[in-house]
């Protein structure tokens, strides 16, 4: 390996991962907290709402309540168990990852203040997340649920925690004092973003890899062709699994890309990734599961390539 391309590669993962790890550190904690002191009850008091109102607030719930992707399955498993009903734990599920605070501040920081793309990977998010709910929302949320949605990946994980998130925040079902409870999230917050740190650094070396060593005419065939450039980076969110809060960093450094490119990336992995695929599969219906997987893909894909077409972003 050539030296200056080594130092060049090294560079750009130290610079991604640097930028993005107070993020991930800042979500982390936040997640462990409200995993810790909020009780499922205070979203279940959403569902006594007309359909729109759900998927509103659902929306909404996902804006003040930080949950990243990698518990936020187990959580709306517990909350459709719980009786919120699926208009609003849908949106939930699918929008939360992006629409908290936490990701939309990294998203900010990483495109160097760009509201355009921030508001960008909303819609493209919230829109799928908002007609899924719509679909899905006059359904009883048991009926959703896999009858034995106790075997599967996201149950293992939740076990040792008393039932928790899934996330490895230590969740109780009770509010500790205030002792343990600091402990809990302390516990949890180092737990996550050591196990989210993982994914971060795989797509920053990912993302360096891209830069450095394909080959340029690669990167410039399909960087230069819409329809390549969307669905290869769609492909690419799946398969990196970065943690919603950390991902904008990686595709700001992919500034090669389209910028619908970039919103087709950033809007599809905190929704669908190699993470989630065998939690929908396990938790869930196999009708819902697909719908959950390929309804988003599917909406990303067109509202991604409509924006390229049209020149709305370029």
């Amino acid at each position: 390996m050539d030296q200056s391309a080594f130092a060049i590669f090294s560079a750009i993962v130290t610079s991604i991962v640097l930028e993005a790890a107070p993020f991930l550190l800042l979500g982390s904690l936040l997640s462990s907290i409200l995993a810790v002191y909020l009780s499922d009850d205070a979203l279940g008091r959403l569902g006594r709402k007309h359909l729109s109102a759900q998927i509103g607030l659902g929306l909404v719930a996902g804006l003040i309540l930080p949950t990243c992707e990698c518990g936020v399955v187990p959580v709306t498993r517990r909350l459709l168990k719980k009786g919120v009903p699926a208009g609003a734990a849908i949106p939930f599920m699918l929008a939360a990852p992006v629409v908290n605070p936490v990701s939309l501040a990294s998203t900010w920081v990483a495109f160097q203040g760009d509201w355009q793309m921030v508001a960008g990977r909303v819609a493209l998010v919230v829109l799928p997340a908002a007609a899924l709910g719509w679909a899905l929302g006059n359904s009883k949320g048991l009926d959703l649920l896999r009858p034995a949605a106790g075997n599967g990946l996201v149950m293992a994980h939740e076990a040792p925690h008393d039932a928790g998130c899934g996330c490895g925040c230590g969740h109780k079902g009770k509010r500790p004092g205030l002792a343990q409870g600091v402990l809990d999230v302390l516990r949890g917050t180092g737990r996550e973003f050591l196990d989210m740190s993982l994914f971060l650094i795989v797509g920053a070396c990912a993302a360096g890899l891209f830069k450095v060593f394909l080959p340029q005419e690669w990167l410039t065939l399909v960087s230069a062709n819409l329809w390549l450039a969307v669905p290869a980076m769609m492909l690419l969110a799946v398969l990196m699994s970065i943690c919603s809060e950390a991902d904008a960093f990686v595709a700001a450094s992919l500034s090669m890309f389209p910028r619908p490119a970039l919103l087709a990336f950033l809007a599809l992995g905190p929704m669908l990734d190699l993470k989630l695929l065998p939690a929908f599969l396990s938790v869930f219906q196999r009708r819902v599961a697909l719908a959950v997987i390929l309804v988003p893909a599917a909406t990303v894909y067109v509202l991604a390539m409509s924006l390229g077409l049209t020149g709305v972003f370029k």
